[in-house]
């Protein structure tokens, strides 16, 4: 059953949805994260550590803390929690390239707990 159906359904419990960033992209990080790797949220934003296997980075965490307010506010609206707008996210830090330390993106995408 593909995720945005299942959370449709009534049965359905908030605690049972996850919020997954895995890594893309990684290069020059200053916090050894590497592609592949992932952060994993309850659907109340707080970060499972438990479920995650990247480098705890403040620069990444803050970058998806907004789209997890977006995902709680829609399950509580009955939607999809992760609109298609906002699939990826990147570090604060500028790259290498531009004078900082390194680039890591991430994938958002849901999945059942468990």
């Amino acid at each position: 059953m593909k995720i945005g159906i299942w959370l449709m359904t009534r049965e359905n419990k908030k605690s049972e949805i996850e919020i997954v960033a895995k890594v893309e992209h990684a290069r020059h990080c200053a916090n050894f994260i590497k592609k592949n790797e992932t952060f994993v949220f309850d659907i109340d934003g707080k970060l499972l550590p438990e479920k995650s296997t990247a480098n705890l980075c403040l620069g990444i965490l803050a970058r998806i803390q907004p789209a997890l307010m977006i995902a709680k506010e829609r399950v509580a609206s009955g939607l999809d929690p992760l609109p298609v707008t906002i699939p990826y996210l990147d570090c604060f830090d500028t790259g290498i390239d531009f004078g900082g330390m390194g680039k890591v993106t991430v994938k958002l995408f849901t999945q059942k707990a468990g």
